[in-house]
């Protein structure tokens, strides 16, 4: 058989599999057929013309095979797909549509199908433990989210385990001040009220509609209730300083910039901001301020990854503020 009538047989996959109507499987080995090839070729034919309630559907996927001349390979590949699937009728309906489908993009609407079926996961409260042949063992719980961060917090990273053991041991002093403390955060839009004119110390002065020149202090005492942070932030600069009435903030910069992004900044990244590092939009090599204007929380993920230095070679591009607003810039953007 030279190779051009061997590549028209490979076409003709369907057919193929229709002549083994009557045939075993050692009948096929005796034609000359490996073992493998002819247990597939007798499952294909069961599957395909065989006996089935959905009789209508397996005409269906005989002629669309044929129409889009489905080599036996790619009906291996639609099985393979097919056989994830419980339902019978949902495997059916699947088998259907990968057999009107050309070959070259079957793969691509399969995963799509598979997706879509999948039952999402729902989590429960549960513990499990897992022992190691090394004499260590990882504990999995799963719990109120709140809490599970608040006991998270109690973790010592360089010595998980036994600081995760000394506190369900009993030292609690250290849990109970891990605890999550709800605080009310406001934020006061400074162009509703005034103009920047400049920082002054550990505060900034804000010229008011009326022309009166005030603290940022003053602003929010005039402005918000008397408890609670107060985050000015500012439409073209973003966040510029944070309040609060009984004293200042001991970490400022870092709440005023968990204020803006709870979580890391970097595009569909969800670590919280309070796991976070300050991350300089421009290197402070570069002639960058530590200040919030030009400071961003990030993972130490994407700390590392993000582009300090826009004349390096690109990697994953970099964060910038534009507008008051922090942006991703793609790789080769000039900032």
């Amino acid at each position: 058989m030279g190779l051009q009538e061997y590549f028209a047989q490979l076409s003709r996959g369907v057919d193929l599999v229709a002549e083994c109507s009557g045939l075993s499987a050692p009948d096929l080995q005796a034609m000359g057929a490996s073992a493998q090839d002819a247990a597939e070729l007798i499952s294909l034919h069961t599957i395909y013309f065989g006996t089935t309630p959905y009789t209508g559907k397996q005409r269906l996927a005989v002629c669309a095979a044929r129409r889009n001349r489905h080599t036996l390979s790619t009906l291996h590949h639609i099985e393979s797909f097919t056989r994830r699937i419980t339902g019978k009728l949902d495997a059916w309906n699947l088998r259907v549509e990968l057999c009107s489908t050309p070959g070259e993009h079957v793969t691509a609407v399969a995963r799509r199908r598979l997706r879509e079926m999948r039952v999402p996961r729902q989590h429960t409260e549960r513990a499990q433990l897992r022992q190691h042949p090394n004499g260590l063992a990882t504990l999995t719980v799963t719990g109120n989210g709140l809490d599970m961060a608040d006991a998270f917090r109690t973790i010592d990273q360089q010595h998980p385990g036994e600081s995760f053991i000394a506190r369900m041991l009993g030292k609690a002093d250290a849990a109970r001040a891990a605890r999550t403390r709800v605080t009310t955060m406001a934020v006061l839009q400074l162009e509703d009220y005034g103009k920047l004119v400049r920082r002054e110390g550990d505060d900034v002065l804000v010229r008011t509609t009326s022309g009166t020149v005030i603290t940022g202090a003053q602003l929010v005492e005039r402005a918000c209730a008397s408890e609670g942070l107060i985050t000015v932030i500012s439409r073209t600069l973003g966040p510029v300083d944070l309040y609060r009435f009984e004293r200042f903030a001991s970490l400022k910069q870092r709440t005023m910039l968990a204020a803006e992004h709870p979580a890391c900044a970097w595009p569909g990244c969800t670590i919280p901001a309070e796991r976070g590092q300050f991350h300089h939009l421009t290197p402070r090599k570069h002639g960058g301020e530590t200040n919030v204007a030009n400071l961003v929380t990030l993972c130490s993920y994407h700390n590392g990854v993000n582009e300090d230095d826009p004349n390096a070679p690109p990697r994953r591009g970099r964060l910038a503020r534009k507008g008051g607003k922090i942006i991703w810039q793609p790789p080769h953007t000039r900032r």
